[in-house]
């Protein structure tokens, strides 16, 4: 009886949806890890070329106090020799020095007072940085010693349920070629692999199906798959509550697959 290898590809199906689910899971969780290693990486890099900038800003902030120190010395030297000169010409000249002398002085403080500004604000910069740093370090370091236990206990789940999956074929019976093609249909439909019949429609796609289809699926001679989203169907004799989506498309079975493919007798 085809209601029998229906209730056993129901039961193939729940354990094709966990084992998808655990596979899923495994190759996931290192991508997890990787992203966060990858965001820890990106802020270590961050983190040394501000550091190395600290660096290139301090050594500029101490050349334009070194700067700065000689030309207030030089300002204050061109203002004594004020009580040296004798001559107008001498005057004017130092007059000139000393202008200059000042005006290079306030330039290179401008400057200064900047470069310390900037490199105060860098500091602060860069310890908010190695705080994060250290917080992602701390993070991956912690959950790359446990993926490795969380990775062991799903391959072992992963394992059983391969087994219980083996079973359909060598215990249940159902045949290796309809396990392939069904485990395909669950895995690329998310799950749902076998579906009913509802008042001549796939309740997998909401396809309203050809009668003499519809009746080919209701008979049971055979496994019969929906010629528009590939489920595995059976008849079940209860309309449908709503049928205001329901999708009429013409043509039959003309976009069916291959007949060859899916044709699998009684077993």
């Amino acid at each position: 009886m085809q209601k029998e290898v229906f209730t056993k590809l129901t039961k193939l199906q729940d354990s094709l949806k966990a084992k998808f689910r655990v596979e899923e899971e495994i190759k996931s969780l290192p991508q997890e890890l990787k992203q966060k290693q990858e965001k820890l990486n990106l802020i270590k890099s961050e983190y040394n070329e501000l550091y190395v900038e600290i660096q290139t800003f301090d050594k500029d902030a101490k050349t334009l106090r070194f700067d700065y120190d000689n030309a207030v010395i030089t300002h204050e030297s061109s203002q004594k020799k004020m009580e040296l000169i004798s001559t107008q010409r001498e005057f004017e000249a130092l007059e000139k020095e000393i202008s200059d002398s000042q005006i290079r002085e306030q330039s290179l403080l401008k400057q200064l007072y900047a470069k310390e500004k900037l490199l105060v604000d860098k500091r602060a910069e860069l310890e908010i940085k190695e705080e994060d740093m250290k917080i992602n370090e701390s993070e991956v370091n912690s959950e790359g010693s446990k993926l490795e236990e969380i990775l062991e206990v799903k391959k072992q789940e992963l394992q059983t349920l391969n087994h219980q999956c083996d079973l359909s074929i060598n215990d249940e019976g159902i045949p290796a070629e309809l396990f392939s093609k069904f485990s395909t249909i669950v895995k690329n439909k998310i799950g749902s692999g076998i579906v009913p019949i509802h008042d001549n429609v796939c309740c997998g796609c909401n396809t309203l199906l050809p009668v003499q289809f519809v009746n080919d699926v209701r008979s049971e001679k055979q496994i019969e798959f929906c010629p528009y989203c590939s489920r595995v169907l059976f008849y079940e004799d209860q309309a449908l509550a709503d049928t205001s989506s329901v999708t009429i498309e013409e043509g039959g079975l003309s976009n069916f697959t291959d007949d060859d493919e899916f044709d699998l007798d009684d077993f």
